[in-house]
């Protein structure tokens, strides 16, 4: 089999290798029927067939960035307008025709490729801004816009998406809000729910719910757009965004600081939310390990280049601030780094301005997955919230469960701890020295039982799609999970948006509500 883009073989196909879930039988395998009709929708050429393409080319679409999941889907659609995407979903409905919704395949929890053989409807050519008022930055847009390219075009006008990604230059808007996402400046911007102002959406009838509002305050009736933001293409497939943008502030500031202990990062944390309150936009934790991966493949900006602090510290940070007076946010985080030396929470610290020096500091939080997944043919991916003084507990347990049950060097090649501490998010990466689906569970069934444990939440920010639906139970009640149930077959009464994805089975349901209760006992 031909190899990925991280240069290892593609993944066994998600059918094939896991067996938690059956394919419905209730859905239509499909015909040259079905696909005649779709080209009397679509122009020829946005009908892309898996006869027709390249390994790569299908590999685009149908295997996820970690090579964890791949679908052996016929069919990978383009529609250019919502009325497209209506009848499209309208037909599929009718037929149960299953689809993934599918906006930049940069899922990190395997929602947006299919399980068997469900079609795909991408967002790749649905990619207009609509209208940008330029005295607020109020941004009306299709949900097919890539996050790097609204930025850039936002800029001009001097404002800014109020979400900022690694994967910015791949992700799509539609995408990352259908997960939720919130990257490495939420605790600046907070979460989507709050920025985005109205939605567009096509239900899975072909109903087209039209609420592209761009009014600041609205108290008319429920906000259904809350129940797309997260929902991962399970209720219907977003086309259109109206999203609040922030304000561009020019005098940006990131620090990078050296520190011995977890502890003392935060510390940094809480001086650094007392001493620069309106102005931090975001706090990075990386460990050491994390910074050899990076240097080990030479995706620092610029390549070749040394780290700007000595590499023996324990744990770094990646702060940014953002400001409007140069001057003044100068003299600010001047004495903020002073201030951290002067206290002893840190070991030593530089303050990037130019925006050269800022990318180059960035460079070494931003490539981290990026470098991690070059070093196996899998990588186990976790993305948790827990209170802020257990975050890097998590990783530490986790190497020392891994070394006594004798898995490091034999069937993980490392654990990587980092993340988003002003959000209280952990990552966990793992990458698997070869790709075996009982290393995954075996290693997911610790986590998640250890974060159950410490009452903490099994997905931060990258929902919960296919590799964390066995473990949904694990932080949410069956009381909570059944009314999500009936809210989907509400939206979806046929079940044919992104199944099997979401939602744990009724044995693995049982399971969550033991292993979390025993984590509730107390005396």
């Amino acid at each position: 089999m031909t190899a990925d883009k991280h240069g290892f073989s593609l993944t066994q196909l998600t059918s094939e290798k896991i067996d938690r879930v059956q394919r419905d039988p209730r859905f239509k395998k499909l015909t040259e029927e079905d696909v005649t009709f779709f080209k009397s929708i679509l122009p020829e050429a946005s009908v892309l067939e898996k006869k027709g393409l390249t390994q790569a080319e299908h590999a685009k679409y149908t295997c996820d960035w970690y090579n964890m999941y791949r679908a052996a889907t016929e069919i990978i659609l383009l529609p250019e307008t919502t009325e497209q995407v209506s009848k499209i979903l309208k037909y599929c409905n009718e037929q149960l025709i299953a689809v993934v919704p599918q906006s930049g395949n940069t899922s990190a929890s395997g929602g947006s490729v299919p399980v068997f053989d469900e079609i795909i409807i991408s967002t790749e050519k649905m990619n207009k801004i609509r209208k940008l008022d330029p005295l607020r930055g109020d941004l009306v847009c299709d949900a097919g816009c890539v996050l790097q390219d609204l930025d850039e075009s936002l800029s001009q006008a001097g404002f800014q998406i109020p979400l900022d990604l690694p994967a910015r230059h791949l992700c799509r808007i539609g995408g990352t809000i259908s997960t939720n996402a919130g990257g490495i400046r939420q605790m600046r911007f907070g979460n989507l729910h709050g920025s985005v102002m109205g939605l567009e959406v096509v239900l899975p009838d072909g109903t087209i719910i039209d609420n592209l509002t761009t009014m600041r305050k609205d108290n008319s009736g429920y906000h259904l757009k809350n129940l797309f933001i997260g929902s991962e293409g399970t209720l219907g497939f977003v086309t259109g965004v109206s999203i609040a943008t922030a304000q561009i502030r020019l005098a940006v500031n990131v620090f990078l600081i050296g520190l011995q202990s977890f502890d003392h990062v935060v510390q940094a944390y809480s001086l650094a939310r007392r001493e620069l309150p309106e102005t931090i936009a975001a706090f990075e934790v990386l460990d050491t390990s994390t910074v050899q991966v990076v240097k080990g493949q030479d995706f620092q900006i610029p390549k070749g280049s040394p780290f700007p602090l000595s590499e023996k510290h324990p744990f770094y940070v990646v702060m940014e601030t953002a400001g409007k007076d140069e001057e003044i946010e100068i003299l600010r985080t001047d004495r903020l780094l002073k201030l951290l030396l002067e206290k002893e929470i840190i070991l030593e610290g530089q303050i990037a301005r130019t925006p050269d020096q800022v990318e180059r500091f960035w460079s070494w939080r931003n490539n981290v997955p990026k470098a991690i997944v070059q070093t196996g043919p899998t990588s186990i991916h976790f993305d948790v919230s827990l209170e802020l003084p257990l975050l890097y507990k998590l990783v530490e347990d986790a190497r020392e469960w891994a070394t006594k049950e004798g898995m490091i060097g034999r069937d993980i090649g490392a654990i990587y701890g980092y993340g988003h501490v002003g959000d209280g998010n952990m990552h966990l990466t793992i990458p698997a020295l070869r790709d075996d689906e009982a290393i995954r569970i075996k290693i997911d069934d610790f986590v998640y039982e250890w974060v159950a444990e410490h009452k903490g939440s099994g997905s931060a920010e990258h929902g919960i799609g296919m590799m964390k639906a066995a473990y949904l139970s694990f932080s949410k009640s069956s009381t909570i999970i059944s009314n999500m149930r009936k809210v989907k077959n509400l939206f979806d009464p046929n079940g044919i948006m992104n199944p099997y994805k979401m939602f744990p089975t009724k044995e693995e349901e049982e399971q969550g509500e033991i292993v979390r209760k025993r984590g509730q006992v107390g005396c």
